[in-house]
């Protein structure tokens, strides 16, 4: 079969053929229906210093996706062959204390497709059956596939109550754009999107942001944000990992007040715990994944009854078979979502 394949160190990828790949005990053969492009797969593409040191060509790039089964490995229950399915793309090893405690999202010896074993930007791809998540009925492959970054977002507003707050959303890719929807849907009294690309502030109003705050516009962000705000906020979702973000939301977030942080910086960052956060009352929640399963319950609930829309989030469509455009429009910062399709007409 085909793929999209990390070949050897170095920046760029390439269509190779693959060994077609069979469902082993308590796994499933799935029919790639949709993937999306995640900042994940740029930094593997571009092979920044993170990539370097934790992909090991060659290696099929990837980890968003919607599938369908084909086939399973004995002794799997569900899913069954001709079902829609989301995949969660961390892997885990079911045995270390995290897991034993039902901590996946935090198994020391965490796996992650495309990254660390074969993904999905492929025609086919076999998974632990456990790890696939039937869809709910009649949703759009692309939302099937964006489930899994939805569900960071989903994670990282599930640490506290939202209805009635204040809430600011640092960074509106995807995944804060759909932090947005979530807050809303949750109630929150007043949601503040914040970023410095126009687009994605854009598509953070279409999700319903009350306020944007263009981060290139002002010199004074602590002020800004709290112009953005009407007054000091009472939650921060921060999806950035940009330090001067990070700062001015926390100096702005309410004494008592609680931030999520699921953006990924390229370094350290100072913080005075003692004065910003101990002595304020603030409560810091690092999130990663999703919890298995309960994230993707909340996930699936909110699109299956229609609080949350990710339509205006997934802004374009393209062909498996033309990655390097579609990794240029995810590259550009200019756009939502990318989801790629297999070619009209079927593989050749």
């Amino acid at each position: 079969m085909r793929a999209v394949v990390k070949t050897r160190p170095g920046p760029g990828a390439a269509w190779e053929t693959v060994p077609e790949p069979q469902p082993r005990a308590g796994e499933a053969l799935l029919q790639v229906v949709a993937a999306g492009i995640c900042g994940t797969d740029l930094h593997i593409l571009e092979w920044n210093p993170w990539a370097a040191h934790r992909v090991h060509p060659p290696r099929v790039l990837g980890h968003e996706m919607a599938g369908l089964v084909l086939a399973v490995g004995e002794g799997v229950l569900t899913p069954r062959v001709g079902e829609l399915v989301g995949v969660e793309s961390h892997l885990v090893d079911l045995t270390c204390p995290q897991c034993l405690r039902g901590d996946f999202h935090v198994c020391e010896n965490t796996r992650i497709l495309g990254v660390d074993v074969d993904g999905v930007f492929a025609e086919r791809v076999v998974v632990p059956a456990r790890n696939c998540r039937v869809a709910p009925p009649a949703l759009d492959p692309a939302v099937v596939a964006f489930q899994e970054p939805l569900g960071n977002a989903v994670h990282a507003a599930a640490q506290g109550d939202l209805k009635g707050q204040v809430v600011v959303v640092t960074g509106c890719g995807p995944i804060g754009c759909a932090a947005v929807g979530i807050a809303q849907a949750e109630g929150a009294r007043r949601v503040v999107a914040v970023d410095r690309v126009p687009a994605r502030l854009a598509i953070a109003e279409k999700m319903g942001a009350d306020a944007l705050c263009d981060t290139t516009a002002v010199a004074d962000l602590e002020s800004a944000l709290r112009a953005a705000c009407g007054e000091e906020a009472d939650v921060v979702l921060e999806m950035s990992g940009h330090p001067r973000l990070i700062q001015a939301s926390l100096a702005n977030l309410r004494p008592g007040g609680w931030m999520s942080l699921l953006g990924l910086g390229d370094g350290s960052m100072p913080l005075d715990l003692s004065t910003q956060v101990v002595m304020r009352g603030i409560t810091l929640f690092g999130v990663t994944g999703r919890r298995q399963f309960e994230t993707w319950d909340q996930t699936s609930e909110f699109l299956s009854s229609g609080r949350v829309d990710v339509s205006p989030i997934l802004t374009h469509r393209v062909s498996l078979l033309d990655f390097q455009r579609a990794a240029e429009l995810a590259e550009s910062g200019e756009v939502g979502k990318v989801v790629l399709y297999p070619p009209e007409g079927g593989w050749t």
